[in-house]
């Protein structure tokens, strides 16, 4: 059997190597397949998994599930992952590898050059091959992971409907603020939104304000930082376009130069552009999130009344931060025993 700490260690030595085993050439070409993915995308998100696997965090996961060493693989998952952010598929497959499940892994088109390099320097250094065949279908899988849109969710619903099933659909998530905030705090609310160029589930679509809030502190301390999206020319489309129906439509809006804000309860947001809502008592933001709770993927406040991650935390994942909040490992681990 594998040990399943040496797996994941294995994993974060290849990341460390990445750029000495022609990381730079994969970076490349993963653009040219996702344009999304810039080389700045890309080495945050390594960066962020080199954090999630020290060996603390390796250590402290695995041990709230008493996993040593890998089960035999009797079970198949089939993983279909998303492509919005760099790796975003890794976590369900590192989960389905400790558990001792053979993965057939579809990845999006969008994401398929990095996940399979991290896979390949990871097998080299562990010294034998994972159980992972890369297909376009799931027919014989055991069980499913499926993250797509909400579009995509129904779809997965009726063609997984007699297999054990974790399926996500759209999320995102949400900031709190107060009416004064302190430089450090806009800086790190501006991570929580602007990283991946707002694209995951765990960035800020909407913001709730209190009245009376000056937008102007924000646009002041994230200029120098974020002014140059507007020269990514995905980016740049995206924010044109939504300043142009909105202008059109005599639409009130705020415009910072790189990035639109909208007077709008609502958690999805088009990419270069962020909803906003006035409160009056903190009560009425508890209320809201609560009523929109299985749409939301993170909450973050430091206003008091509300304790939840703090402004900089959303893009920063441990291993121990699932999905929707449903415990994948642990689900995974009920399911093979059955």
């Amino acid at each position: 059997m594998m040990d399943a700490s040496h797996i994941l260690t294995s994993f974060r030595k290849a990341i460390k190597n990445f750029q000495s085993t022609g990381g730079e050439q994969i970076i490349r070409k993963a653009e040219l397949e996702n344009p999304w993915f810039t080389e700045t995308s890309i080495a945050q998100s390594l960066e962020e998994w080199e954090h999630a696997l020290t060996d603390d965090e390796i250590n402290q996961w695995l041990s709230e599930y008493t996993i040593s060493e890998v089960p035999s693989h009797q079970k198949t998952i089939g993983i279909i992952g998303a492509g919005n952010i760099p790796f975003v598929v890794m976590h369900d497959v590192l989960c389905a590898l400790v558990s001792g499940y053979r993965i057939h892994l579809k990845l999006s088109s969008e994401d398929t050059v990095l996940p399979k390099f991290w896979i390949t320097q990871a097998e080299e250094l562990i010294g034998e091959s994972l159980p992972i065949t890369y297909v376009e279908k799931l027919n014989d899988s055991n069980v499913i992971i499926a993250t797509g849109s909400n579009n995509t969710h129904r779809y997965f619903e009726y063609y997984f409907r007699d297999k054990p099933r974790i399926l996500r659909k759209s999320r995102s998530s949400v900031a709190v603020l107060s009416k004064q905030l302190e430089t450090v705090q806009i800086t790190r609310l501006g991570e929580d939104i602007f990283r991946y160029f707002g694209m995951g589930c765990r960035n800020v679509t909407q913001l709730w304000v209190p009245e009376g809030f000056e937008f102007a502190q924000l646009f002041e301390t994230w200029h120098d930082t974020y002014q140059d999206l507007v020269n990514h020319h995905k980016y740049a489309n995206n924010y044109n376009y939504h300043k142009a129906l909105l202008l059109m439509n005599l639409d009130p809006h705020i415009d910072s130069g790189f990035v639109l804000f909208k007077e709008r309860d609502s958690l999805h947001a088009p990419v270069g552009l962020v909803n906003f809502s006035y409160y009056k008592d903190i009560s009425e933001v508890n209320s809201w999130l609560e009523s929109k709770n299985e749409e939301i993927q993170c909450v973050l406040s430091e206003v008091e009344g509300i304790h939840v991650l703090s402004y900089g935390e959303a893009q920063k994942p441990t291993l121990r931060d699932y999905a929707d909040n449903v415990d994948t490992l642990s689900w995974l681990l009920k399911q093979i025993n059955q």
